[in-house]
């Protein structure tokens, strides 16, 4: 993203920026658990696309691969393994007062933010110094090394995490049917 205007990237930012908080926005505030769960894996795309703009391409493929395609895959199969249908009289999307202060608090936190972000001098932070001259120390060869050490010496153990995180979600849902079926035959045995 080097090649374009700066009014262009900016255009692009933003857009991006809108999905990121429409898509937060959606998965905070939808009853619907697997309909939050997918918006969740758009705000994950999104962030990716945002490290793209920043020349972070190492770091988007990161995040979309472990995010968006392991993590966010694993919570829409346990959510819509374990999830049980929402009843119609139970499912209201009325307003109460803890949403209501949970907005405020929200609404207020991101004005403070966005205030002392804009207030702020970014070049004047000697951390920035500093990370400025490591950041030209470095050569680009050291994310082909990363990306070498991850799919040679460090293959046989990520993909046995996988697996390890896999059978742990299976054992969790299994537990958690037997628990339900357990309750289900009690209230029924005491009715």
């Amino acid at each position: 993203m080097t090649n374009l205007s700066e009014s262009i990237h900016g255009i692009i930012l933003i857009l991006i920026e809108l999905g990121i908080l429409s898509g937060s926005l959606g998965v905070v505030l939808l009853a619907n658990v697997v309909h939050s769960a997918f918006l969740l894996g758009s705000v994950l795309i999104c962030i990716s696309l945002f490290y793209l703009t920043l020349n972070a391409d190492f770091v988007a493929a990161a995040q979309l691969l472990i995010y968006v395609g392991a993590i966010n895959v694993l919570i829409v199969f346990a959510v819509m393994v374990i999830d049980k249908p929402i009843d119609s009289d139970s499912s209201s999307t009325s307003w109460n007062m803890g949403d209501a202060t949970t907005l405020g608090a929200c609404t207020g936190l991101f004005l403070l933010l966005t205030i002392m972000i804009r207030d702020t001098e970014w070049s004047n932070i000697s951390l920035n110094q500093q990370a400025k001259t490591i950041v030209e120390g470095i050569s680009r060869n050291n994310i082909q090394k990363i990306g070498y050490e991850l799919l040679t010496d460090f293959l046989v153990p990520f993909e046995l995490l996988s697996i390890l995180l896999l059978i742990a979600l299976i054992g969790a849902i299994t537990i958690a049917r037997n628990q339900q079926i357990v309750e289900t035959n009690k209230e029924s045995a005491s009715s």
